[in-house]
C-alpha cells in the first residue's frame, strides 16, 4: 500500500509539472500567433494603399494607382486644363446714360426728372429702339445739405434725383443715339459696353476649341507610355468673356466736338473659355 501511495503521489506530482509546462508553452505560442496577425494586417492594408504617382505639367495632373487592387481593376485618371479662345468684331452696344435733377423740394425733383427722362425715352422709341431694349439700372433721390453759419449746423438746401438708363443698339446706330439723348436733355454719358449678337454661339465654338486642347495636352503627356485615352470621368466649364469699355473722356469729347463728327470704335472682344477635364487611359 505505502509503494502504490508513493509512485502514486510521483505520478501525479510529474502530471502536474507537465500540465504546468504545457501552459506556459501555450500562452508563448499565442503571443507569436497575435504578433504575426497583427504584422500580416499591416502588409495587407499597405497592399491594399498601392502606389500613387502624380505631377502637374503644362495643366496636366497626373493620377497613375495601382492596375489592380484584390483582383479589381482600378481607372488611371488624367486631370487636364484647356483653353479655348476667339476674338470677334462687336456688333452691338450698351449705351450707359445719366438723367439728374436738383429742386428745392423732393417732389419737384421727381417730377422734374421724370420730364426730361420721358421726353429722352420717347425719342428713343420714334428712334426706333424698342421697349425690351431699354432699362432703367439705378434711381436714387437724396438731400442736398449747405452749412448754415448762423445755425451751425447743416441745413437740407434741395433735393437731388438722379435715374441711370442701358440702351442697347446697333453698332451703327451709337453714334445716332447718343446725339439724340444729349439733345433731349440727358446729363451725362457713363459710358459704352461693346458685345457680339453671336456670344452665345461663339462662346459654344471656344468650348470645342478648349476640350480639343485638353484631349492633345492628355494624348502628349502620354506618349511613349504604351497608354491611351479611354473615356471622360469629370468636365467643368469656365467661360470669362471680354467685352471692351468706352468709359473714359466721352463727356469731354462732347463738350468739344458734335456727337455727329466722334468716331466710335469698338476694337476686338476676346470669348475665352476653360475647360478642367478628367481623363481615363488604360493600355
Amino acid at each position: 500500500m505505502a509503494e502504490y501511495k508513493y509512485f502514486g503521489y510521483l505520478n501525479h506530482t510529474i502530471l502536474n509539472g507537465l500540465s504546468k509546462r504545457e501552459i506556459n508553452m501555450n500562452f508563448h505560442t499565442n503571443k507569436k500567433l497575435w504578433i504575426g496577425a497583427i504584422v500580416l494586417l499591416l502588409i495587407t492594408v499597405l497592399a491594399i494603399s498601392g502606389v500613387k504617382a502624380s505631377s502637374h505639367k503644362d495643366g496636366v495632373d497626373q493620377l497613375l494607382p495601382n492596375n489592380k487592387i484584390d483582383n479589381v481593376a482600378v481607372s488611371h485618371t488624367i486631370k487636364v486644363n484647356g483653353e479655348g479662345t476667339i476674338k470677334v468684331i462687336p456688333d452691338i452696344g450698351y449705351i450707359n446714360f445719366t438723367v439728374s435733377k436738383r429742386e428745392k423740394t423732393a417732389t419737384e425733383a421727381m417730377e422734374s426728372l421724370s420730364k426730361t427722362a420721358n421726353k429722352v425715352l420717347n425719342a428713343l422709341k420714334d428712334f426706333g429702339i424698342s421697349k425690351e431694349n431699354i432699362k432703367t439700372t439705378g434711381m436714387n433721390l437724396s438731400p442736398e445739405y449747405e452749412w448754415d453759419k448762423e445755425k451751425g449746423k447743416n441745413v437740407i438746401v434741395g433735393f437731388r434725383t438722379v435715374e441711370n438708363f442701358s440702351v442697347k443698339t446697333k453698332l451703327d446706330n451709337i453714334g445716332k443715339i447718343i446725339t439724340l439723348i444729349v439733345d433731349n436733355g440727358i446729363d451725362r454719358v457713363n459710358n459704352i459696353h461693346f458685345d457680339s449678337s453671336k456670344r452665345e454661339e461663339l462662346k459654344k465654338k471656344a468650348i470645342k476649341k478648349a476640350m480639343k486642347d485638353a484631349k492633345e495636352k492628355a494624348e502628349v503627356t502620354l506618349t511613349g507610355t504604351g497608354y491611351k485615352i479611354t473615356g471622360i470621368k469629370t468636365i467643368s466649364v469656365e467661360s470669362n468673356p471680354f467685352l471692351p469699355v468706352l468709359n473714359e473722356g466721352l463727356n469731354a469729347i462732347f463738350n468739344k466736338l458734335s456727337p455727329d463728327t466722334v468716331p466710335i470704335e469698338s476694337g476686338s472682344m476676346v470669348i475665352k473659355t476653360s475647360v478642367n477635364v478628367v481623363f481615363t487611359f488604360d493600355k
